[in-house]
């Protein structure tokens, strides 16, 4: 694949909320999830864990775990009174569950006895991010996978929380040692301007700021750094994104 190729499908990706109920083939599923397997992992560890759910009854049981989350999240947050219903997933016909074993994270190798206790404490806590970022990288292969199929998904962080955790691992009798990272939807979107090609969506809905000003050459460009007042106004007033999205700035 040549690069403008690929980075197409990576502009044409786009958290979708909307599907049509029509099924997923089960073939289109495994070239999804094949891509994912190539992901590159901590020590070639692959600590992940796919569950695929498609039977109809334990789709509506899964769906009602999220959409009590949501709920969770409306009623009991200040920030989050606008949270997804997340009753969009009645409509969904394939939800797969990404899941990370921590008893692999030991195979992130790290000095031991003839280290320091000071070496020792950095590795072990590089080798949660280790973890993290290995289960990450099966993700976006999913999503791209997807994507490059003209299937829609949606990254539902909520799976990793607590209660919806426990829930799902009961509905879906997933081994308790294991982490619930994240659930990504598989369906083909309502709107087909969502899934056109890359020439023709509508790309105000999701601009990245300008590439220049997230990249530092040799060393951090001082000039570059966002206030932290800045920061707080982007994450208080939505109004203010438009700008940002064109300057990396909020002044």
């Amino acid at each position: 694949m040549d690069y403008e190729t690929l980075l197409a499908v990576i502009k044409r990706r786009r958290s979708i909320r909307r599907y049509k109920p029509d099924p997923v083939p089960i073939e289109d599923v495994m070239k999804v999830l094949e891509a994912a397997r190539w992901a590159p992992s901590g020590n070639n560890a692959q600590p992940w864990e796919f569950v695929v759910v498609r039977d109809k009854d334990k789709l509506r049981q899964v769906t009602e775990i999220f959409i009590e989350q949501s709920q969770r999240l409306r009623e009991n947050t200040i920030n989050f009174p606008h949270a997804p219903s997340k009753s969009y997933l009645k409509d969904v016909s394939t939800l797969i569950i990404v899941c990370a074993d921590p008893r692999f994270k030991p195979a992130f190798p790290y000095p031991q006895s003839e280290a320091s206790e000071e070496v020792v404490r950095m590795y072990q806590e590089n080798r949660e991010k280790i973890h993290i970022q290995t289960i990450t990288a099966a993700i976006c292969n999913i999503i791209l996978a997807a994507t490059s199929l003209s299937l829609g998904t949606v990254w539902i962080t909520g799976a990793g929380e607590s209660i919806t955790e426990q829930q799902l691992k009961a509905t879906l009798k997933i081994p308790p040692v294991l982490d619930t990272i994240c659930c990504i939807p598989l369906g083909t979107s309502t709107s087909l301007k969502t899934m056109a090609h890359h020439d023709q969506f509508d790309a105000s809905r999701r601009i990245p700021r300008p590439l220049k000003t997230m990249v530092h050459l040799d060393e951090f460009d001082a000039s570059k750094w966002r206030t932290d007042q800045e920061v707080e106004r982007f994450i208080q007033d939505k109004h203010v994104r438009a700008e940002f999205f064109k300057t990396g700035r909020v002044s």
